[in-house]
């Protein structure tokens, strides 16, 4: 819509403004690494502003309008449809990747992406990831609607320790990691100390990764570790995504 055009709209100017101003709104609060309901709410109603400001300020262009309309459309239609098979392999597979692409990212508390993360948020974010990219490229909206189911209900290390909303399964208890019998574990596989203070993922190999709040960032760490993490008692825990059993 051309300045001229805005002009005819009653308002016009305002709502270019006002729509403006969602934009930086929506860009800030999708970088904030921090997050929470709140924010998370906040996100989606900047969002879905945007995008019906834009409906709006194209509403006179026919073309343009039957575009977006059709776009609505067809992401809702895609939603709601049930999905297909999901190959917990693959899945697997996906987040391992996912997890190391944050190597090196700072930890900051509450946060979960590139600008700052913590422990859960890590082992959380690397499943969200992991759904939504394997959703979008094989077109399975089960898993697209996982990832953001996941991405909204916030759970903390005791969250994750603790089977929160079905979404993990504790394996067994060991002494600690160092100790553990590695033959035994899967990687995607992740650790939650007794006690919910702390998480990390099992990446294979022998190697873990995890966002640590005494070095600050996350770090890959290979067993035996002289980092205190690895000394303590751990829930060894698995995504129920990743069971064979829930394929069926």
């Amino acid at each position: 819509m051309s300045s001229e055009e805005v002009k005819k709209v009653p308002g016009g100017g305002g709502w270019m403004r006002l729509w403006f101003v969602l934009w930086f709104i929506a860009v800030a609060l999708i970088l904030y690494p921090i997050k929470n309901s709140i924010l998370r709410a906040c996100a989606i109603l900047a969002v879905s502003g945007l995008w019906f400001g834009l409906l709006a300020l194209c509403w006179d262009r026919r073309a343009l309008r039957f575009t977006l309309l059709l776009l609505t459309a067809t992401i809702t239609g895609f939603l709601l449809l049930p999905g297909g098979r999901v190959d917990p392999n693959t899945l697997r597979q996906r987040y391992v990747d996912s997890l190391v692409r944050y190597e090196g990212t700072k930890y900051v508390w509450g946060g979960e992406n590139t600008l700052g993360i913590d422990c859960s948020g890590l082992v959380r974010k690397g499943l969200i990831n992991a759904e939504l990219r394997e959703g979008l490229s094989t077109l399975n909206p089960r898993l697209v609607r996982q990832g953001l189911s996941l991405w909204w209900f916030d759970s903390s290390a005791q969250a994750l320790g603790d089977e929160y909303r079905h979404k993990t399964r504790r394996l067994f208890t060991t002494p600690s990691i160092n100790s553990l019998d590695h033959s035994i574990l899967r990687p995607g596989d992740f650790a939650v100390t007794v006690g919910g203070v702390h998480t990390l993922a099992y990446l294979g190999g022998e190697i873990w990764i995890e966002a640590d709040p005494s070095v600050k960032r996350v770090i890959q760490v290979k067993i035996p570790a002289d980092n205190p993490w690895f000394k303590q008692p751990v829930h060894i825990m698995r995504w129920a995504e990743f069971e064979e059993k829930r394929q069926n």
